[in-house]
């Protein structure tokens, strides 16, 4: 196996999960729903994009720390 074909295949496993590392970076409520259905259904395009959505758009668990905020 040559080198070339092991890092297609480590970029793959780093793209196939992006909407968890999106999920986990934004710190959202439902990480582990995130990482589940990524993990299960993310395979297919449909459910990958819906995910990228949803990672997106849950809220997150963040508090506003910047030193300008009412």
């Amino acid at each position: 196996m040559a080198i070339q074909e092991i890092l297609i295949y480590v970029l793959a496993a780093i793209a196939y999960f992006v909407p968890f590392y999106i999920a986990r970076y934004r710190r959202v409520n439902g990480q582990q729903i995130v990482f589940w259905f990524n993990l299960i259904f993310g395979w297919t395009l449909i459910a990958w994009c819906i995910l990228i959505v949803v990672s997106l758009s849950l809220r997150t668990n963040r508090r506003n720390t910047h030193a300008l905020s009412v």
